[in-house]
């Protein structure tokens, strides 16, 4: 079965579009996708995991948050807890096809990656999670809106940040690796470091030297690509 295939479920009533990505093994584990704050499912790197995983014998899920790219609802509605829902819309979709085990993955990229943290600290099902770019907190985002690419977030986004901290929530994490760029202009690597320390065993954090938030660099994008993907093939 190995390829792609475009798939849709619900979240609160609104579709959530993603795609799969299928391995020629029966039965593989499955990792899921959260892509960042100003990104989507089709995001280059993402698309690039998904083929790298597939040819290692894992599937992979990369879907829109809902109010971005395919999916349904607006843009102006986000906020971290409706995140968190279509995340966990999105888990309850890979568990009830019948083509992949009960072994789940995590991989998130900045936003993404905030709230892969948050789910991974409440689901005993989540085997494994890798974060790249991923801040500690997100204190200071409202004023960075209109500079810095931060397009304008709805009050809701704000209203609902207080409800989300990471600190209280590292310590029930474990087997996550932490990918961060030692030249992030966005997330400082200090935040890397402040969730590495604050996550349960087993962990491991890699700083890739010169790399930016986005892996833009080729070398950079494949070595974070090979890390979690060895990550993934010894904890699913």
């Amino acid at each position: 079965m190995m390829g792609t295939e475009k798939v849709c479920f619900e979240s609160e009533g609104q579709r959530v579009v993603g795609v799969l990505h299928l391995p020629e093994e029966p039965n593989p584990p499955c990792v899921i996708a959260s892509h960042g704050l100003l990104s989507s499912k089709e995001s280059e790197k993402y698309v690039a995991m998904g083929e790298t995983l597939s040819k290692k014998g894992i599937a992979m899920l990369r879907f829109d948050f809902r109010g971005i790219g395919e999916s349904e609802g607006r843009w102006e509605d986000d906020t971290v807890s409706r995140r968190i829902v279509n995340l966990r819309s999105a888990i309850e979709f890979v568990r009830s096809d019948g083509r992949f085990r009960n072994q789940i993955g995590l991989l998130g990229s900045s936003l993404g990656g905030y709230v892969t943290l948050i789910m991974a600290s409440s689901s005993k099902e989540i085997r494994a999670s890798v974060v790249w770019a991923t801040p500690f907190h997100l204190d200071g985002l409202e004023s960075k809106q209109n500079t810095e690419g931060v397009p304008p977030l709805g009050r809701a986004f704000f209203e609902d940040l207080p409800r989300h901290r990471l600190h209280p929530l590292l310590p029930e994490v474990a087997n996550c690796m932490v990918i961060h760029g030692e030249a992030d202009e966005l997330v400082p690597v200090d935040q890397a470091w402040e969730i590495f320390h604050g996550l349960g065993s087993p962990k491991e954090i890699h700083v890739i030297e010169g790399a930016d938030h986005r892996l833009t660099h080729p070398s950079h994008r494949q070595r974070a690509m090979d890390l979690s993907t060895e990550w993934f093939r010894k904890f699913l």
